[in-house]
């Protein structure tokens, strides 16, 4: 039998005590959480460990979108989700950690309470939102001006840059069309005087499309606050062998920097069919290449990309 149009792709990944109970299961559901072959989630429901990602890279990402789809299922009604907890369902990137309580929207002051495992905002005025994956999910737009408002200006600046990118995000890899800029004023005029605007003006303006990642957007927010000039962003250079293209280049110092998460030598989608060895040299091969064009090159990771004092290191000397 054919599952209804409404069915989720994911809905098979979880088991409701209710139903087992329902079903009269309610035993083969506890020898199978203590056999480790489901996992709980939040009260109430749980989950295939088969389905529970093995990379470590999306494994929080994986966690927190494993909490809304829970919070959708033991919901007497569907809830509009919004801000992080839509961040995940739009695939979007978060930095720093996940919230543990789902977080949802109303339009109506009386529209449910907080508790434990669920957030609820009341927002004032009707809630824009679209089906995502069989969620209701704040727009594209709203949940970008929602996490600009209300989060870290790491984080708003990651997803701000992700939503103007488009492309294919998150655990799942979500498919996000581009929003423009300009979508994105639209929706912040809406809300007014609303807490947080006034901030996320500062994020609307210095958002980009052109950073490639979430390590280059928490790049670009940790050079703000030192105060750095403002770089290039995917600049592109051509030797004789052909085109390559930096994260970030400032053209009066002759400078580049490279941003280096660990996921680009070690994922598949990254490294292809070569070895990390491979791919380290083909790196340092490149990097040749553009010091040959009268360039430095200077490469970071996280650790230096989220800390100002070892971000100056890197930069500060030869910036300033």
């Amino acid at each position: 039998m054919a599952a209804p149009l409404d069915y989720p792709r994911w809905r098979d990944q979880f088991v409701l005590s209710r139903e087992a109970r329902a079903l009269e299961r309610h035993s083969e559901l506890v020898q199978n959480i203590r056999r480790g072959v489901l996992v709980p989630v939040t009260r109430g429901v749980y989950r295939h460990s088969s389905a529970v990602t093995r990379d470590d890279h999306f494994a929080a990402e994986d966690s927190a979108l494993a909490r809304v789809r829970a919070a959708h299922l033991v919901a007497a009604e569907p809830p509009v989700f919004a801000s992080l907890s839509a961040a995940a369902i739009w695939g979007l990137p978060v930095i720093g950690p996940w919230p543990e309580r789902v977080q949802t929207a109303s339009a109506q002051a009386n529209g449910g309470r907080s508790n434990v495992h669920v957030t609820r905002s009341f927002v004032g005025h009707p809630v824009r939102w679209v089906t995502v994956d069989g969620l209701r999910v704040t727009t594209l737009a709203r949940t970008v001006i929602d996490i600009g408002r209300t989060s870290s200006l790491e984080t708003a600046v990651a997803v701000a840059d992700a939503a103007l990118r488009g492309t294919v995000g998150g655990v799942h890899g979500t498919r996000r069309r581009p929003v423009s800029i300009s979508t994105l004023w639209a929706e912040l005029a809406r809300l007014g005087s609303a807490p947080g605007v006034a901030k996320c003006r500062r994020v609307l303006s210095f958002a980009d499309a052109n950073a490639a990642s979430p390590g280059e957007s928490l790049s670009r927010v940790t050079m703000l606050t030192l105060g750095l000039p403002r770089p290039i962003l995917q600049h592109d250079f051509f030797d004789k062998h052909g085109r390559m293209t930096v994260d970030f280049w400032w053209p009066e110092f002759r400078l580049i920097g490279e941003f280096d998460g660990a996921a680009k030598y070690l994922r598949e989608e990254y490294s292809g069919e070569k070895s990390i060895a491979e791919r380290l040299l083909d790196e340092k091969a490149r990097e040749d290449r553009l010091r040959a064009l009268d360039t430095t090159v200077v490469r970071w990771g996280w650790a230096e990309a989220s800390s100002r004092s070892k971000l100056w290191e890197r930069l500060g000397s030869r910036l300033g």
